[in-house]
């Protein structure tokens, strides 16, 4: 963690190329079927995986521009290659039939600013006061909000371990860091409860009740 990103050109193009990267393994896993216990070619499709990257941007930036910068450079490059990929791919393999998804591209790239914005503010948690002990336990509690629901998805159709394990590793490794770092613990782990209750109740309890 030591190694800060800077607000430079070439830091930017190094991190969108990373997202370049990181999605053209996101499409390329699709060549694993999706009703299996790990459900690989899912991994993009739940919010914890870009919990997970876009908290280690935020926690590798050296400001709060760099931070919504990057997060921003990283998800719209992850959208331009996943999409751009399939188009390439679609023209030699029937899996990938279907073109360039505009419409698609469009909407994911317009979501890469509000997750952009979401970086930007989280970095304030370096002010070290009681307001970053709320910041902390954001992502966190997001974490927490969706393991609960694949639990519940997977004792029931054996399915998304995978993200189930990654988001565990994410609550583990995130929340010990946090904890440690925040300066009002008390505040830290009331937040984290109330993220995790709000994310819950607003982003699955409707899908868990329907399962």
């Amino acid at each position: 963690m030591n190694k800060r990103r800077e607000h430079t050109l070439k830091s930017y193009v190094k991190i969108f190329c990373i997202g370049i990267l990181i999605g053209c393994i996101c499409r390329l896993l699709d060549y694993f079927p999706a009703d299996t216990v790990w459900s690989f070619s899912s991994i993009q499709t739940l919010f914890g995986f870009w919990i997970i990257t876009n908290t280690v941007i935020v926690l590798l930036s050296s400001s709060n521009v760099c931070a919504g910068i990057s997060s921003f450079l990283y998800m719209f490059g992850m959208t331009l290659s996943f999409y751009g990929l399939q188009a390439i791919l679609g023209i030699f393999i029937p899996l990938f039939s279907g073109g360039f998804r505009t419409s698609l591209f469009v909407m994911y790239t317009v979501l890469s600013i509000p997750c952009g914005v979401a970086a930007f503010i989280l970095y304030y948690w370096n002010k070290n006061n009681n307001i970053s002990s709320i910041l902390y336990s954001l992502p966190v509690g997001a974490l927490v909000a969706e393991t609960i629901a694949i639990s519940l998805y997977f004792s029931k159709y054996h399915t998304f371990l995978f993200q189930l394990l990654m988001n565990s590793v994410g609550i583990g490794g995130f929340g010990i860091l946090f904890y440690k770092r925040t300066k009002n613990k008390a505040i830290y782990v009331i937040s984290l409860i109330l993220s995790t209750l709000l994310c819950y109740f607003v982003l699955y309890h409707r899908e868990v009740s329907m399962w």
